[in-house]
């Protein structure tokens, strides 16, 4: 259903969600529709995805001229490259002469044009159109006029972030005070040293549920719980569209985490950060769809893209210190391997709660008393679902 403005209407009921708005101890989780609606999905691309400032990746992916990384966010296509300015720009990956796609790689590198593969035209770096074969006896036809269109691009604490709407807030603002986090691990300045993509069948709101909470980890975990106690660490609270908390390695002598209880890696620690940093791990969800989690010795980082209400793809990347990963002998597998194993577990019950969640007559859950993460998440969600349905009201 469409309103008289174009917009998605969102069909769930201000009651319902006004739940989930409630203090913790009162409050109940999101409506289910919330999971498997096609409407709210589609609600969601159009005011959470694209009017919205979301994640792409990390800078060190851009960084070199030609470089460019290529994410999909609902119908949109976008590709982000380096420039020869030495800046990342980004552009709406289509064509202008007959709307092909440009770019099909998910990511790589071009010398100094990105050229469509269907009839050949020819974009520079900076997006302005460089050859149109066979335009030169075509009337009024001003190549000025028709270079890649241009997405919002910003690059705050390492994240490359675009606003395809280009009316979000200021992109410093919708960070706010996760940048101190993100400056402290100096996350900007790390370099990759391992991807991972996911097909996740579940939908994107409850893998960030996930990700936010570890009382599942005795259970699911059982190797990130035996080097990290699933009641340590603490909420942190901040200005921005943000929310997250800490953990702390409790398992004795485990320098990070990692496979062989933490001791299979050899990492000195991110420069900047201090010993008692070492026993410390920071998790953050940055609205919508980023997943940053800072180690000792590296920051992994999770970005989510929903294909359907059920369905996500998710790209998993670790950034270490770039002496770290030049050194000889550098082998990230004990980290990487620890995760990828973890966020296989994840996704095993992220599943199943998505095939459970649409039950007839099921109703949305309370959160317990050590949720406060996921209901900050939750209401980072209600707050614009509650805005939306207001002014459905006051219409």
């Amino acid at each position: 259903m469409v309103n008289g403005n174009g917009k998605v209407a969102l069909p769930l009921d201000p009651e319902d969600v006004g739940r989930a708005l409630r203090p913790l101890e009162y409050a109940s989780m999101l409506p289910p529709a919330a999971f498997v609606d096609q409407q709210v999905f589609e609600w969601e691309m159009q005011n959470l995805f694209h009017d919205s400032w979301v994640c792409l990746g990390h800078i060190s992916q851009v960084e070199k001229q030609g470089k460019f990384i290529r994410r999909e966010i609902g119908p949109d296509s976008v590709v982000v490259v380096g420039g020869e300015d030495g800046q990342p720009h980004a552009f709406l990956n289509v064509c202008r002469h007959r709307g092909a796609r440009v770019i099909e790689e998910a990511d790589g590198q071009v010398k100094r044009r990105l050229q469509c593969p269907y009839h050949a035209w020819s974009y520079a770096l900076d997006g302005s159109l460089v050859a149109a074969p066979h335009m030169d006896d075509v009337e009024d036809f001003d190549r000025s006029c028709y270079g890649l269109i241009p997405v919002r691009l910003a690059t705050v604490g390492g994240l490359v972030l675009v606003d395809l709407s280009g009316e979000a807030p200021e992109p410093d603002d919708h960070v706010g005070e996760l940048i101190e986090h993100l400056d402290r691990y100096r996350t900007a300045d790390l370099v990759s040293g391992g991807r991972i993509d996911y097909e996740v069948d579940a939908n994107w709101k409850g893998i960030a549920e996930n990700y936010n909470e570890c009382l599942h980890c005795p259970g699911v975990h059982p190797e990130l719980n035996a080097l990290s106690d699933y009641m340590s660490g603490e909420e942190i609270a901040g200005a921005g569209s943000w929310c997250g908390g800490s953990m702390f390695i409790t398992a004795e002598n485990a320098a990070t985490m990692g496979k062989e209880g933490g001791h299979a890696g050899n990492r000195p620690r991110i420069e900047g950060l201090s010993e008692e940093d070492d026993r410390t791990i920071l998790y953050f969800a940055l609205f919508p769809n980023a997943l940053v989690s800072m180690h000792p010795d590296y920051v992994m980082l999770h970005t989510l893209f929903p294909t359907a209400p059920d369905h996500t793809e998710v790209i998993c990347e670790w950034f270490f210190e770039r002496k770290t990963a030049e050194a000889e002998g550098f082998d990230p597998s004990d980290a990487i391997d620890f995760w990828d194993q973890t966020n296989r577990q994840d996704w095993y019950v992220c599943e199943l709660t998505q095939k459970g969640v649409g039950t007839t007559g099921y109703t949305a859950g309370r959160y317990s008393g050590e949720e406060g993460t996921v209901h900050e998440f939750d209401n980072l969600v209600a707050v614009r679902y509650m805005e939306a349905l207001n002014e459905r009201v006051e219409a």
